[in-house]
């Protein structure tokens, strides 16, 4: 592991997470037809409420899926936290980019992924992504990044391996940056007052990236991209434990198939009238206590018209570049027990 040091927020948020609390306020299960998936309540509009809003249908119900929002008041943590938070049965879905599944399933845990809810292309969102310096920074390359500091959301997820990878490929390692976990909504000020050097949000893009950039006085880094150092891949999955799984398949299903249903939706809606998905989007954050204002970045969905399955090749590419630096050994896992696509009626295994 390299030289990291970690921005502290002085919060009660961060005091419980540091001393490994989980603070969650959950609904009492009663009898019903079908069984409840308890999933973190969204901070922002999710794809099901967008879908209502554009078209009246609730998806959810037309399924016959039925969710029970936790909320969480443990901050930060990003995919990590959420898997962590799944592992432990404190929620029945989440989801997180692919370096947190390997590490929890190489290490015993028993959660597999079930549908893949991100992609990285060229020219989506993902690919406009990148590591942002200030236009009067002397960082011009990947090899000019030695001996600085970084801005990372969390440790040990798709950002900081990211990071790891493009170093190495330049010849250079971990040890020669400094990794700083800074959450997201703060990396702009944090870049912008010069206490870091540069800012790598999640590495895949997002709302942050997209103001900061539309605020100007900054650059991106080439080659620093998600799908520079990787190309297209299918790069977030989102699934259960691997006993619910078991006891409750037509669950699963019927989730998988929302959210499938719902992302598409979306996706089309935005295709032929991006604004209006925008105004949706920030009615239902008015409604909701969120920030309206993300509407003006929100981009209906992180695919393309194909909307791949998960594919050995997006974990595989993990699994890898874990092996040759010493995390797995050769052989510790497949592909496979990540995750699976049976669950997908779209799915039609060969």
């Amino acid at each position: 592991m390299g030289k990291i040091s970690i921005f502290i927020v002085i919060s009660a948020i961060s005091v419980a997470v540091a001393a490994g609390g989980w603070f969650l306020v959950k609904k009492t299960r009663g009898p019903s037809a079908e069984v409840p998936i308890r999933i973190f309540e969204s901070t922002g509009p999710n794809q099901w409420e967008i879908v209502k809003k554009l078209t009246g249908r609730d998806i959810l119900t037309e399924e016959g899926v039925r969710l029970e929002p936790v909320h969480s008041v443990s901050g930060g943590g990003g995919g990590t936290t959420a898997l962590q938070a799944l592992l432990a049965n404190n929620v029945d879905v989440a989801g997180s980019a692919w370096p947190a599944w390997v590490n929890i399933v190489a290490g015993g845990g028993k959660i597999k992924a079930v549908l893949g809810t991100s992609v990285s292309t060229k020219n989506n969102k993902s690919g406009k992504s990148g590591l942002l310096v200030l236009e009067g920074s002397s960082v011009h390359t990947i090899k000019d990044l030695v001996g600085k500091r970084i801005a990372v959301n969390v440790l040990g997820a798709e950002a900081d391996y990211v990071i790891r990878e493009y170093l190495k490929q330049n010849g250079l390692s971990i040890d020669q940056v400094q990794l700083v976990v800074v959450p997201g909504e703060n990396q702009q000020q944090m870049l912008r007052s010069k206490q870091v050097d540069a800012a790598a949000w999640t590495s895949t893009g997002g709302a942050q990236w997209d103001m900061t950039v539309e605020k100007g006085g900054v650059r991106e880094i080439p080659g620093t991209k998600n799908f520079d150092v990787k190309g297209e891949t299918v790069f977030f999955g989102t699934g259960f434990r691997n006993d619910f799984i078991a006891q409750h398949p037509d669950t699963v299903r019927k989730y998988v198939r929302a959210s499938d249903a719902a992302r598409r939706l979306v996706y089309d809606e935005f295709q032929k009238d991006p604004e209006r998905v925008k105004k949706a989007y920030a009615d239902i954050a008015i409604e909701k206590g969120g920030n309206p204002l993300l509407a003006r970045y929100y981009e209906g969905s992180s695919w393309t018209p194909k909307f791949p399955f998960i594919a050995d090749k997006d974990i595989q590419w993990w699994i890898d570049r874990f092996s040759a630096n010493g995390q797995l050994k050769p052989g510790q896992i497949k592909p496979s027990d990540v995750y699976t696509n049976e669950f997908n009626p779209k799915y039609k295994k060969n």
